[in-house]
């Protein structure tokens, strides 16, 4: 002990002083690499919107030098008089160019002294000289090829500041004759530079190589705004790299440190300007050192909870008691479950003889008395024996232990006859829709467990809807193939899906709700066994059951069952009376059972019904007999016998020996039942009255009456019951 505690301390020691160090060494690390990545990434987002500045730039001055161009070579060698006198023609020629081009303000043509020949604004044109502005008189002089003149004030008609481009017209003799003059807007410039800005940080400008802007983002140029070229960071660093670069400065503008980066447009004598605010880049870098400190303070706390490892032990050491205490009684109650379906499947056996042997007598006893009062309290006897029979298909229900019984059903019908009960189990703020198709949606399952599914469905949507809401319930026939199938499935299925808008599952759990004892309920309000039962029961019918809970958005279980067509059962017929059938026509049924008053009640049904019988009391016997005696029409034997031998396996002996010969099997509970259900004989669930097994012969020599002699005598004998 005293060495672990030495050891515990040399531990925490060492943490305590790399909880300080090693996460200051780490994050001063980070701090230095991320400052660079940030710039580097700074300097790439500067770099791809000056790609994107010279390329919408170019593209704009290049359309105004190519109209520029085309104007000047349409009016070349016409004189001031003969311009003025196709005015109306030039102007409409003019103003079409600029409907076209947005981007292009204004369209001039000037005569030497600066008065307006042809515009795409007015016509006539003002007799205002223009001679004054920098665009004309950069042409006087000389030729100055494509003129780019600084932002200015409109002066014939009101409107936003802009710069013009402009051309020499010559005359015959080459000298000058005049300019013509294309004016663009720089708040057509401030509208793209906003739609390809990145945040409030970002600056973009264009400016002439003499430091006069043209526009900038985010506020616009104004009539004189320049740079003081000679204390201009733009200058200085345009000397060392004339066409394009990066540098950081303060704007001389607005006194915002920026980083910036320029690049000169090819022809002209202009450059477009990209920047980013320091402070912008810097606030990223605080962000990416701050998602470091997220982790790195809490590690540093962890590191520093180490010191109280020696208590925090021995909580985990009563933590961990108290974990295997809970799984033992969680191990414990599973096994008593287990226990219990095991007892209620013994018991519900044996109380179903008892109930037999009830139910039978005192339908006999029923025959024999005269006085109405006892025939009275014998009904009272019947019904409660009934009451009797569903408590225990409950207790087998509640075990999963019922016999399996299927049974053709329309889904489309069924689940109409069902909505009532489903509305009545419902909270009365919770609306319940369906959407049933016309046709029919066939499938082959135990409809008592069926029921038991919607039912456990709609309950639990109903818990999931604490304040109301609407159930849909929707059937339709689906064909699962390929990449739509389900759960490995493939085939023709009938989906029966149940959508409610409740408050819906975690997508981390959905997995786990099929599971059995899983429920998200409190432990007084579920046991998690209901939609185990759903999924046992679609998955013993052949199919699956789905669940999808999108956030927010509710929930929905989808119910896939095999859709398989069957013969709609015919009506039973009026009984014609149980007058037993007499001479060559009474036939002989083989009863096996080991209790001898079920085996007594089964044969004075038998009796009833016209019927000699036989007995035996075990499958052992019963073979036996049989080598020998051929006058067995049927055999009507009980699953569960003593002697290493069930029913169901001399059933499957009996297929063996004599094909031909009906085999009903008789059960109040056995855990073999869906063996039974597969092979395909026909099982009576104990107890049964005459009426039950008379329907169940009259079914069995149907399906055998093309099978031989047993069949067909069974017939007559039966038909002469119905």
């Amino acid at each position: 002990m005293v060495t672990a505690r030495h050891a515990t301390l040399q531990i925490l020691r060492m943490l305590m002083v790399g909880s300080l160090v090693v996460p200051a060494l780490l994050l001063a690390y980070a701090a230095w690499a991320m400052w660079n990545a940030t710039y580097d990434a700074a300097d790439d987002r500067i770099v791809r919107s000056l790609d994107v500045l010279h390329e919408q730039t170019l593209k704009v001055l290049k359309t105004g030098e190519l109209v520029l161009d085309e104007i000047t070579h349409e009016t070349q060698g016409l004189s001031d008089e003969q311009i003025r006198a196709v005015e109306p023609r030039l102007h409409a020629r003019l103003k079409h160019i600029t409907d076209i081009l947005p981007q292009l303000q204004s369209i001039w043509i000037l005569d030497r002294d600066g008065f307006v020949l042809v515009s795409s604004f007015l016509s006539p044109p003002s007799s205002v000289s223009l001679a004054d502005r920098d665009y004309f008189q950069g042409q006087v002089a000389k030729n100055a090829g494509i003129f780019i003149g600084s932002v200015l004030t409109p002066r014939l008609v009101p409107g936003q500041p802009f710069f013009s481009l402009s051309a020499r017209r010559a005359n015959a003799d080459g000298g000058f004759d005049g300019v013509v003059v294309v004016s663009m807007l720089p708040s057509d410039f401030e509208k793209f530079y906003a739609e390809i800005s990145h945040g409030s940080g970002t600056y973009f400008a264009m400016l002439r190589d003499d430091g006069a802007f043209l526009t900038r983002y985010p506020e616009l140029a104004t009539p004189g705004a320049k740079l003081d070229m000679p204390k201009s960071a733009f200058a200085n660093a345009r000397r060392v790299s004339p066409d394009r670069g990066a540098y950081t400065a303060l704007g001389q503008l607005d006194g915002v440190e920026r980083r910036f980066g320029y690049r000169k447009v090819e022809d002209f004598p202009i450059y477009v300007m990209a920047g980013l605010s320091t402070a912008e880049i810097r606030n990223e870098w605080l962000s990416g050192v701050g998602s470091h400190l997220v982790f790195g303070i809490p590690a540093t706390v962890l590191l520093f909870a180490l010191l109280g490892l020696a208590i925090q032990r021995t909580r985990k050491m009563y933590a961990e008691a108290d974990r295997r205490e809970v799984a033992e009684a969680a191990l414990r109650q599973a096994q008593r479950l287990e226990a219990l379906g095991r007892l209620t499947g013994g018991i519900a056996h044996d109380f179903n003889n008892l109930l037999m042997v009830i139910s039978g007598s005192v339908e006999r006893l029923c025959g024999m008395l005269p006085d109405e009062k006892a025939v009275r309290l014998c009904d009272m006897i019947k019904t409660a024996a009934k009451r009797a029979e569903k408590l225990t298909r409950q207790l087998l229900s509640f075990s999963r232990q019922q016999a399996v019984n299927p049974q053709g059903i329309n889904v489309a019908q069924r689940l109409p006859e069902l909505a009532e009960l489903v509305r009545s189990s419902m909270a009365d703020d919770v609306e319940v829709t369906l959407d049933i198709p016309d046709e029919n949606c066939p499938v082959k399952v135990d409809l008592s467990e069926f029921e038991v599914a919607v039912l456990n469905i709609c309950v639990n949507a109903r818990d999931a809807m604490p304040n109301g809401g609407r159930l849909h319930i929707g059937v339709h026939n689906v064909t699962l193939t390929g990449g739509a199938a389900t759960d490995g499935l493939e085939g023709e299925f009938v989906a029966t899906t149940f959508a409610d808008t409740g408050i819906g599952i975690p997508h981390a759990i959905q997995q786990r709700v099929f599971e059995p004892f899983f429920t998200t309920k409190d432990a007084a309000k579920g046991t998690g066994l209901g939609l185990s039962q759903v999924y046992g029961f679609a998955k013993q019918a052949g199919g699956t059951a789905t669940i999808e809970s999108p956030p927010g958005r509710g929930t929905v279980v989808s119910l896939y069952l095999p859709r398989m067509e069957f013969e709609p059962s015919q009506t039973e017929a009026p009984e014609a009376g149980l007058t037993p059938a007499s001479g060559p026509e009474r036939r002989t049924v083989l009863v096996v059972e080991d209790n001898l008053p079920v085996a007594e009640v089964c044969e004075s049904y038998l009796h009833k019904l016209g019927y000699d019988v036989e007995h035996a009391a075990s499958p052992r016997e019963a073979i036996s007999f049989l080598q020998d005696a051929h006058h067995i029409d049927v055999v009507l034997s009980d699953i569960l016998m003593p002697g290493g031998m069930s029913g169901l396996d001399l059933a499957r002996k009996l297929r063996e020996m004599r094909p031909t010969l009906p085999v009903v099997l008789m059960t109040g509970f056995s855990d073999c039942a869906n063996e039974v259900a597969h092979d395909g004989f026909p099982v009576l669930r104990k107890p049964f009255d005459l009426t039950t097994l008379r329907a169940e012969l009259a079914a069995i020599c149907e399906r055998h009456k093309a099978s031989g002699a047993g069949g067909g005598r069974l017939q007559s004998a039966a038909s002469s019951q119905t």
